[in-house]
């Protein structure tokens, strides 16, 4: 009788340990969840949806976004060779409908520059003759070749697409003057010379200047040192958002993407003057539950939606704070939790309650 109840004394220890090993054996790193996450959201030969809505779609920004993270970790897509072509394809059709956007030529010219594709002469050379079209004579580029107006935003995107393209910009002293004659006198910097500064816009204008010129030449750094730092949350109290930047004056919440901007420029400044610890942890806070992305802010007990966009903004993020991504590389046991876990923890208890029931009753007879 003794060695009966020994034995079920041992099946009662394993069953604890059971139950305490599996979440142990079913965490996966932060960077697990992550590019599962990226996978899931991927369309095969066509690219990637952002994730946030049911009915997937493709979205060209979230395509390079998805493919800048997979790339980090050397992961594939599916069917790339497809992939290639029908980027290539869309770049075609946007040209042959006299359609085109400069945010999503950049996007997948972007794309197919992280897949290592080089696209037809003749289509590079349509992109070339497009971009010379939205060149101001003051300054700047504009949005369209059939636009006078230039701004920050176009600017910034004509640059990196003549570097996508291996081509050199010409009259660069007119344009390093008109992005100088968008600053404003709260250091930030505006749309073009008539507009209030914006976080957004003062990001632009320190990249642009870290591409073709240099970084010190802006008109007053430690003014947009100081601006870039007033939208940083410093209050510890506030749990939601410390460690985050919001982005403009007025708003609530930090978001993944202001604080990208406000990080991404104030490190090309001056690296030292980030605040790293409370940054990252606040990052980490937004990675999803439920499936293993970032997701912004949002008020409240609302439904936290994962996408690739606030994903990437999270995750270059992490990349400038912590180069390594070491954070990411940590076991977390909480992002994979599912009903069927609850399931085996529950059965495994009722087991162990009859156990102990039939062993009471066993003894009093």
């Amino acid at each position: 009788m003794k060695y009966k109840y020994r034995n079920l004394i041992i099946v009662l220890f394993l069953l604890l340990i059971t139950i305490n090993a599996i979440p142990s054996v079913l965490g996966k790193t932060r960077q697990s969840y992550l590019t599962r996450f990226v996978l899931n959201n991927e369309i095969e030969q066509k690219g990637f949806s952002n994730g946030i809505i049911p009915d997937k779609f493709v979205s060209l920004d979230a395509t390079a976004y998805a493919l800048e993270i997979l790339e980090d970790y050397g992961i594939n897509p599916h069917e790339i060779e497809a992939l290639q072509n029908n980027l290539e394809m869309n770049i075609s059709k946007i040209f042959d409908e006299n359609e085109v956007i400069i945010y999503d030529l950049f996007y997948l010219m972007n794309s197919l520059s992280i897949l290592q594709h080089e696209i037809d002469i003749d289509l590079e050379n349509r992109i070339y003759q497009y971009l010379n079209d939205t060149e101001q004579i003051g300054g700047g580029f504009s949005y369209s070749n059939t636009s006078s107006s230039a701004s920050l935003a176009s600017t910034y995107y004509i640059i990196q697409l003549y570097s996508l393209i291996n081509e050199t910009i010409e009259n660069l002293p007119v344009h390093k003057n008109w992005t100088l004659s968008c600053y404003n006198i709260d250091g930030g910097y505006g749309g073009n010379q008539s507009l209030s500064s914006t976080l957004l816009n003062t990001y632009f204008a320190t990249l642009i200047f870290d591409d073709l010129w240099e970084i010190n030449d802006l008109v007053n750094i430690n003014k947009t040192l100081s601006y870039l730092k007033s939208f940083y949350i410093n209050d510890s109290t506030d749990l939601n958002n410390f460690g985050g930047y919001i982005p403009d004056k007025n708003a609530q919440y930090a978001t993944l993407s202001s604080s990208y901007f406000c990080v991404k420029a104030i490190s090309l400044i001056d690296a030292v003057e980030l605040n790293i610890g409370p940054t990252i942890s606040w990052i980490v806070t937004l990675q999803n539950f439920v499936d293993g992305g970032f997701s912004e802010n949002t008020e409240g007990y609302e439904q936290k939606k994962s996408s690739i966009i606030a994903s990437y903004y999270a995750f270059e993020t992490l990349k400038i704070l912590n180069p390594s991504l070491s954070i990411l590389a940590k076991d977390v046991w909480m992002v994979e939790f599912n009903y069927w876990i609850l399931g085996i923890v529950l059965i495994s208890i009722g087991v162990i309650i009859a156990v102990l029931v039939f062993v009471w009753r066993k003894r009093r007879l």
